[in-house]
């Protein structure tokens, strides 16, 4: 069977490979290297492609490629730009059975690939269940397979929408579960873990519902029936929860759920998984994994921490025009890196005079008098009152 063939592929594999080894090197190698035992799957073909780079017109290796590299650095500082071939793109072309079911087998075993070496937004239920972005990065690719298939290949409709509900029913017994952890026990680790969940469900619905919009899939369609839009009150068949994590989001998460193009700069914070950003809002302990791995391991020096914290400082007035507490996230990971190098006048001595002047006059003196301890006890609050209102 001749293989299909791809006529006006996108980026190059080339550049792709180097986009990956530029946010995450770890992935193929180095001190931090990734096992391919334990992160099978996208870790493979993205080593093999190094060694090799696969033919840019052959579509399946191409489509592997590209699904690989969104894979490794969508949780990553700076993602590769290949969301649209994946999603919509490279589905398009797609009409013979024999071209359209590696795409989807692959599909489906990237729901086995594990993200937990390239990103931090992963949490865990008490049972063991898995909330991550990952699962909306899952949504739209599958999506893509569905738009295709109705168009195309019929023949894998029924296969496809039920691999779609099963994980969008994952995300509600996900979420309960932590909504009920927090409820029984309001601790700031229960609610760090509940938020955590509600901004991945966030995530993962939003994409669900864009890529309903983007094949425009008519109203009529038993999938779109079932799951789009679920977290609104206009929705055919709304859910109660999706919609109280929605209120919460816009509450406390929404703010902070921004790309952070002001840490794409810093290469030093590129070297270590661990130093990949978790859920935003409670960052106090990313910064201070910043200092104890980054000088554990000498991957950050003063330079990397110079242009970490300048980064942070800037990047928190830009989110804050008009109020301090718009979004806080940033601040926390100042407070976090104070602590960690032992007091916020240590930062004020990385920092060029006219940056210093936002930590020593600004609002970001007010954030960071405030403790990690303090700060967790006022949202927990927040948080109380939200789901009991």
């Amino acid at each position: 069977m001749a293989r299909p063939v791809l006529r006006k592929p996108g980026i190059s594999p080339g550049t792709l490979i180097e986009a990956v080894e530029g946010t995450a090197p770890f992935v193929f190698g180095g001190p931090n290297a990734l096992s391919d035992g334990n992160f099978h799957g996208y870790v493979g073909i993205l080593r093999r492609a190094k060694e090799t780079l696969p033919d840019e017109h052959d579509l399946w290796d191409y489509f592997d490629l590209c699904l690989s590299a969104h894979f490794a650095t969508v949780g990553t500082f700076v993602p590769t730009d290949v969301d649209l071939a994946i999603r919509q793109k490279l589905w398009k072309g797609v009409q013979a059975e024999s071209a359209f079911d590696p795409l989807w087998n692959r599909v489906v075993e990237m729901q086995e690939w594990d993200e937990t070496g390239v990103s931090a937004r992963v949490v865990r239920t008490p049972s063991g269940l898995k909330l991550s972005g990952h699962q909306g990065e899952w949504f739209s690719v599958a999506m893509g397979a569905y738009g295709c298939a109705r168009r195309s290949n019929p023949h894998r409709i029924g296969e496809i929408r039920e691999g779609i509900e099963a994980v969008w029913k994952l995300q509600e017994r996900a979420l309960l579960e932590l909504r009920e952890s927090f409820v029984a026990d309001p601790a700031p680790s229960s609610m760090k873990d509940y938020l955590s969940g509600v901004a991945a469900v966030a995530h993962n619905l939003g994409d669900l519902d864009r890529m309903f919009d983007t094949w425009e899939i008519e109203d009529t369609d038993i999938l779109k029936r079932r799951v789009y839009r679920s977290g609104h009150d206009d929705a055919r068949s709304p859910k109660p929860l999706f919609i109280e994590a929605g209120r919460v989001y816009q509450s406390m998460i929404a703010s902070e759920n921004h790309r952070n193009f002001a840490l794409r700069g810093p290469k030093g914070l590129r070297k270590n998984p661990k130093f990949l950003l978790p859920f935003g809002l409670f960052l106090d302990d990313w910064g201070k994994t910043l200092v104890k791995e980054g000088r554990r391991t000498g991957e950050l020096q003063d330079g990397d921490y110079r242009e970490i914290i300048e980064a942070l400082v800037l990047g928190w007035k830009k989110l804050n025009p008009l109020s301090i507490y718009t979004s806080q996230g940033y601040s926390r990971a100042l407070a976090g890196l104070a602590s960690g190098v032992g007091s916020g006048k240590v930062l004020e001595g990385f920092l060029p005079p006219t940056v210093r002047k936002e930590l020593l006059e600004g609002g970001l003196k007010t954030l960071l008098s405030v403790s990690q301890e303090a700060f967790e006890k006022k949202q927990v609050t927040r948080l109380k009152g939200l789901l009991l209102s």
